[in-house]
């Protein structure tokens, strides 16, 4: 960039030498033009007139004072130019394909510029569609929270008698932390989950099962012994509600306890044969 400075200065430079070199030719001209004329007159003048006194002298004199500032400018932009000559000299050695290189780099700057503006763009619509994307989740989130929040209410007072809610650890962020299932079981302070019986925690993880399924059903569900830690009243209130439930949906549920046999539409016995074979029984009831 200084480079391309100096060598701008030293064409101005150049330019203007050559302009007032021009002039110094032009005056230079006139004035031989004027002396020529001004021989020309005292050639016609009388023997005894003085020539010293003619007006005209002051012609010639004007002139040679303009040629002598003209002089002066020149050797000043000599000088000058001589001066900007040597910065481009203690310059050098200089690639003289870096002004082109540079227009490159200019020309590619401009594109990466427009480039650059148009991923800005593109990256407030990202912004803003991630910003509705969130407030969407966090909304589909609450609506479902609260509905399988009621229905968990409902079912474990059904099938415990006590009750029972979900809680979330953030509930402004609910998607930085957990959930947790906080029950009531009769007769017995509230609980989370992590500190109740073999029993209770099949109650309270089974009224959160049939909370998802009346919010969400799925087409089927299958229960292995899930009533293996409840006592005969719990067993009787959980089959009926399987009972229950199965009008949306099928349960297959593997049990050895009469009042989920006896809640059944259709069971079928397993039974060890002989040997190390298992034998598969119909039952009517």
């Amino acid at each position: 960039m200084q480079l391309k400075n100096l060598q701008k200065q030293h064409q101005d430079s150049q330019w203007r030498l050559e302009k007032l070199q021009t002039q110094q030719q032009e005056r230079a001209q006139q004035l031989e033009k004027l002396q020529q004329h001004l021989q020309a007159q005292e050639a016609e003048l009388p023997p005894d007139l003085d020539p010293a006194h003619l007006i005209l002298e002051v012609v010639p004199e004007k002139l040679d004072q303009a040629l002598q500032e003209i002089t002066e400018q020149i050797e000043k932009l000599q000088r000058a130019s001589r001066r900007t000559q040597k910065k481009i000299e203690d310059l050098e050695p200089v690639n003289m394909l870096a002004l082109k290189e540079y227009e490159q780099t200019q020309i590619r700057l401009g594109e990466l510029s427009e480039k650059l503006s148009t991923l800005e763009q593109e990256r407030l619509e990202v912004l803003a569609r991630i910003e509705r994307f969130t407030t969407r989740r966090f909304q589909e989130f609450k609506k479902a929270f609260d509905a399988v929040n009621e229905n968990f209410q409902k079912i474990f007072a059904t099938l415990s008698d006590g009750d029972g809610y979900l809680q979330l650890d953030d509930p402004t962020d609910p998607f930085a932390g957990g959930l947790n299932l906080v029950a009531h079981p009769k007769g017995k302070p509230v609980q989370r989950l992590s500190s109740m019986s073999g029993g209770e925690k099949s109650l309270t993880a089974l009224s959160f099962i049939f909370s998802l399924q009346r919010y969400r059903p799925s087409p089927f569900y299958a229960f292995d012994e899930v009533d293996m830690f409840l006592d005969g009243a719990n067993v009787e209130r959980l089959s009926k509600m399987i009972k229950q439930q199965a009008a949306q949906a099928q349960f297959l549920v593997v049990s050895l306890r009469r009042p989920m046999i006896e809640a059944s539409q259709r069971t079928i016995g397993v039974t060890q044969a002989r040997g190390a074979y298992t034998q598969v029984l119909g039952i009517q009831l």
